[in-house]
């Protein structure tokens, strides 16, 4: 993350190129965006709600367990591609005026594209219009941003400087998708699981009663294989705006990330194969991990004052 404060990109040149394949790399991940969403939506009123409430004739909702997962994860994903591109964007040539406006606009479009799923499941079907514009709009915005980013680092003679206040705005623009990654983790463990020992326990080993059969490794393995790497992005990134922040409990608010996030994860095999009662394992970490979330994003939001 060299370039969030130095942006000398060309003294560099090993940093600078390896930005400009990022750029295009990203450019074949907007492309793929418009597939995703079409294979998983469609692009009409019609697809967008057969995808939320099934069968128009036999209304069924999509389930919380599987929204909220969904949700855990574009917000994951796209925190920290946002978070990449406007660090990238900031360093163009543009007025900061200018540059200021088109992160907000990026940040609310990506807020409203997220977080309509829950106004569109538990408001009104109408709020399908605000999830399919807010996506395309918030597409061509990275669009924008990717095109102009590229062209600027790819013509221009002169390395920019950091803008800090913008820089603060990208942080602040961070840390509250951070406080929807908390809000999605909550909905996700509570829908998928609960919060009481004897629910965690159920959902690993299973209940006969009730027809809910046992996690087996392979599908247990397929869910903790991804998250170790997501983890420790996420816990590096965090550790490092905690500093930025100027948080003297940096240290070991970083170890807790790395620490929680893997026991959070390992727990479930604890509880599936050796006892019964690293459900409280499971739990105590899953809290820890999703205090110490709370704590960065509210610290950053407080200290990311921009023109402060």
């Amino acid at each position: 993350m060299r370039f969030f404060i130095s942006a000398k990109l060309k003294d560099n040149k090993p940093l600078y190129y390896m930005v400009i394949f990022f750029l295009f790399l990203s450019l074949i991940f907007w492309l793929s965006s418009w597939l995703y969403f079409y294979s998983k939506y469609g692009f009409s009123y019609e697809t967008l709600y057969k995808y939320f409430f099934q069968d128009p004739e036999f209304p069924e909702r999509i389930s919380l367990a599987q929204l909220s997962e969904d949700l855990h994860t574009q917000t994951f994903l796209n925190a920290f591609y946002l978070l990449t591109i406007f660090a990238l964007f900031i360093l163009t040539s543009l007025p900061s005026s200018v540059k200021a406006f088109v992160l907000l606009l990026g940040f609310l479009s990506c807020a409203s594209y997220l977080y309509s799923d829950l106004l569109i499941l538990y408001l009104s079907p109408t709020f399908i219009y605000l999830k399919l514009f807010s996506f395309m709009g918030f597409q061509l915005i990275n669009l924008f941003v990717l095109l102009y980013t590229l062209l600027v680092l790819l013509t221009s003679r002169e390395d920019k400087y950091t803008d800090i206040n913008l820089l603060k705005l990208v942080i602040l623009f961070f840390s509250l998708l951070l406080m929807g990654f908390f809000f999605t983790n909550l909905l996700a463990f509570y829908s998928k699981m609960g919060f009481s020992l004897g629910s965690i326990k159920e959902y690993y080993l299973g209940n006969p009663e009730k027809f809910v059969k046992a996690k087996t490794f392979e599908g247990m393995f397929k869910v903790f294989y991804p998250h170790l790497i997501s983890m420790a992005v996420f816990s590096v990134a965090v550790g490092h705006f905690l500093i930025f922040a100027g948080s003297s409990l940096s240290i070991p608010l970083g170890i807790g990330l790395f620490l929680f996030s893997f026991l959070d994860n390992l727990s479930g095999f604890l509880i599936r194969f050796l006892h019964p009662d690293f459900a409280l394992l499971k739990l105590l970490s899953f809290v820890a991990l999703q205090g110490i979330i709370l704590y960065s994003a509210l610290l950053m939001l407080i200290r990311s004052k921009p023109w402060a």
